[in-house]
């Protein structure tokens, strides 16, 4: 997996394709590798009540440019954390003229070490898949917020397309019961949702029928490596949805603080 985002963000900072692909399925170039479009990034902003002054983190990162936008339209001090190095040089060097609000560091989501009670938020955004363990990087992720603070995730569960469908558990799919969820409540937090379910089939049938249109770029670029992987994506999501074995939220959550 390292090895395929090494590859990634290399590829898709010089590719023009990508580029486009992004711009015309999510409104704006931020290199989403997830499905989140200009709309739940502000929906996130709002929810969420990100505004200056505020410390946040960016869990998985990538090339920055979700936390930049984030930070742009929020005023907030952003800090970025993922684990390909060179997603993070990319990052800090694109920023350099907003060090006074947006860093960057390379980090694991299985192995964090966070400061104690230094971020007003923490934003996931299609980024908790990563961990091996929902329980445990919530309660990583619970010692780094101030009292008062906010975790944010957008976040999509369904049955993957591996999965045969009579195995997959459609008890986990309201956002109440969904894994992520309940490594929520297991670790004291209470949370508001908003559905964006529609969303994710919408977006992934645009993904179809753009990159459909960019392939032919894609290949001359020597990037098809790139299409497969977000055509296989919008397959299996697509797929999903239409069986009506997938969700997506956006979870912002809070807990119970003690003095």
């Amino acid at each position: 997996m390292w090895d395929f985002y090494d590859n990634f963000y290399r590829a898709t900072a010089v590719s023009a394709a990508h580029s486009e692909f992004c711009t015309r399925v999510f409104g704006v170039d931020l290199c989403q590798h997830g499905f989140a479009d200009v709309a739940q990034l502000d929906a996130l902003i709002a929810a969420a009540a990100l505004g200056p002054g505020q410390r946040v983190l960016d869990l998985g990162c990538g090339t920055g440019l979700i936390a930049e936008y984030l930070s742009d339209r929020s005023g907030g001090h952003v800090t970025g954390l993922d684990y390909v190095p060179d997603a993070i040089r990319q990052a800090c060097e694109r920023t350099r003229a907003k060090a006074d609000r947006l860093d960057f560091a390379v980090g694991d989501i299985n192995a964090l070490a966070l400061p104690s009670a230094a971020y007003d938020v923490i934003a996931s955004i299609d980024t908790i898949y990563f961990s091996e363990d929902y329980r445990a990087t919530v309660a990583a992720l619970a010692q780094a917020l101030r009292p008062g603070g906010r975790l944010a995730f957008l976040y999509s569960h369904g049955r993957e397309p591996w999965v045969p469908i009579e195995e997959f558990d459609t008890s986990t799919l309201p956002a109440a019961q969904t894994p992520l969820a309940t490594a929520l409540a297991a670790n004291g937090f209470h949370f508001t949702c908003t559905d964006f379910t529609a969303d994710d089939l919408r977006l992934a049938i645009r993904r179809q029928e753009v990159l459909a249109d960019l392939r032919d770029q894609f290949e001359a670029e020597g990037n098809l490596f790139i299409y497969e992987n977000r055509l296989g994506d919008a397959n299996g999501i697509r797929q999903a949805c239409e069986a009506r074995l997938q969700r997506r939220y956006l979870y912002t959550a809070t807990k119970e603080w003690t003095y």
